[in-house]
């Protein structure tokens, strides 16, 4: 009700406003005599009354005359909008006062190296919302993301994770790639045939997810005559403990 009543107050203002121009009255436009020239030299002389004006011509008119209150109305609607709206500036201190940003946070802890999509589909946030909040907490220092392929991973910013490992947790987000090494892992030494003979996935499928492991320094690749050997990485179990440790704090708390 009050804001209502705020919109009719301006509404009024205005309204005084354009009719103070209008009781200016008649507008006189003055221009050169058409050939031939006026014997007496003079200019003709039209009266416009300031209806029959130009749009464009009455608004130029309108703004230079009432900027003294044009101005001070501006700001008062700002002033209006904090007041009615609860606009306030958003800080470090209070980022995590707002409960979708703060459930967003607690995802991101929990799950190191989720993706929007996930997360997305854990809140039901909508996806303009989410990109709204995850730059906050990014541009807060809140959280760190890494870029993999077209999707960006987020994780809590508290340093534990060195830009190599978030390249290799980004990796194993998508679960088929994360098969591939765990069969690996269980076969050490295990070519790409064997890989395409247990996954069922094509021999270039098989491809795309070895290039994915050795970007993420995954795995070894040790050649042997015309065949590829591989072997999971020894940084990967300590990595693997790493996000046992992490998973099991963020439950903790």
């Amino acid at each position: 009700m009050k804001l209502k009543g705020v919109a009719v107050a301006l509404f009024l203002i205005l309204v005084f406003v354009y009719i103070n121009q209008a009781s200016i009255g008649s507008n006189i436009v003055v221009t050169p005599s058409e050939e031939p020239r006026d014997l007496s030299g003079e200019d003709v002389v039209y009266v416009l009354e300031w209806w029959e004006i130009p749009l464009k011509h009455h608004i130029v008119s309108y703004i230079a005359v009432n900027a003294s209150i044009l101005v001070p109305l501006a700001n008062l609607i700002a002033v209006l909008g904090v007041l009615f709206f609860g606009i306030r500036q958003i800080k470090k201190k209070n980022l995590l006062d707002n409960d979708k940003r703060a459930g967003i946070y607690r995802e991101i802890q929990e799950n190191p190296g989720i993706n929007q999509t996930e997360i997305e589909n854990i809140t039901g946030i909508n996806r303009s919302s989410l990109r709204h909040h995850l730059n906050l907490l990014e541009e807060n220092g809140k959280v760190i993301s890494q870029k993999v392929s077209k999707k960006r991973h987020y994780f809590e910013n508290h340093n534990r994770f060195s830009p190599k490992d978030r390249i290799a947790i980004s990796i194993l987000d998508y679960s088929k790639t994360k098969d591939v090494l765990n069969y690996i892992g269980q076969n050490p030494g295990c070519t790409h045939k064997d890989l395409v003979g247990f996954t069922g996935l094509s021999g270039s499928a098989i491809s795309w997810h070895i290039s994915r492991l050795k970007l993420g320094n995954l795995i070894n690749v040790e050649k042997v005559k015309n065949f590829s050997h591989y072997r999971v990485n020894a940084d990967v179990k300590s990595l693997a403990d790493q996000l046992a440790e992490e998973s099991t704090e963020a439950y903790d708390n």
